[in-house]
């Protein structure tokens, strides 16, 4: 039983790392039929829907993110520089992002509440459930489970908030004519293996948080 507990997040994390690698790979090769990169998509979304906001270059591979505090999308190199699908798709998402952020969307409110949290929670909690298993203290253990699960929590917010932020990105594409509906599909498939990263991330923690019970009832 533990040696499932290691499998599926060996084989949850293999299987996202590659599928985003892989669809990342194709659709950065499609050329956009505009001839947009990511910062243009990005610039004329915000322009047309008047989002206060900067756009900017960031180094590193998918280092893609909205930071709703200085209220600036980050771009990484080759998203930020290519025409492409694949640059078109993670830069409209990431607007996503800004329009949730404009409209007050409660989940992601949510999430940025529960970040700085569980930065700090999540290590702590690891730490008492390894310190409880090698002393044998099972009480100890259980509270790392409990200060484990706002880790899982924040993850299972996440999932609708990136769902959103794709299902926005998709229809703002097309209403702002920044792609054709030819090249929907590309976009789909490019967003589909992001938000497959999420989820996998989400099924891992929770192997991982069931393999912690199984050994706290052990105690």
């Amino acid at each position: 039983m533990d040696l499932i507990y290691v499998l599926i997040p060996l084989v949850l994390v293999f299987l996202s790392k590659n599928y985003i690698k892989s669809t990342y790979s194709l659709y950065d090769s499609v050329k956009s039929r505009k001839n947009m990169s990511g910062f243009n998509a990005a610039k004329t979304i915000a322009d047309k829907n008047k989002l206060n906001i900067k756009i900017e270059k960031t180094s590193g591979y998918l280092t893609d993110h909205f930071d709703p505090k200085l209220k600036v999308v980050r771009l990484s190199t080759n998203v930020y520089d290519k025409s492409s699908i694949a640059s078109i798709a993670i830069a409209a998402h990431e607007c996503g992002h800004v329009i949730q952020h404009k409209e007050g969307y409660f989940l992601l409110r949510l999430r940025s509440f529960l970040a700085p949290i569980v930065s700090l929670t999540s290590t702590i909690g690891y730490m008492l459930i390894a310190i409880g298993a090698l002393a044998s203290i099972s009480n100890q253990i259980l509270i790392g489970i409990i200060i484990m699960g706002a880790s899982l929590l924040f993850q299972l917010v996440t999932l609708p908030v990136e769902f959103d932020a794709s299902k926005k990105a998709k229809k703002i594409l097309l209403k702002e004519n920044i792609i054709t509906v030819e090249e929907l599909p590309g976009v789909n498939k490019m967003l589909q293996s992001a938000a497959f990263t999420y989820v996998a991330s989400f099924l891992t923690s929770l192997t991982y948080l069931l393999r912690f019970l199984s050994m706290y009832r052990r105690k």
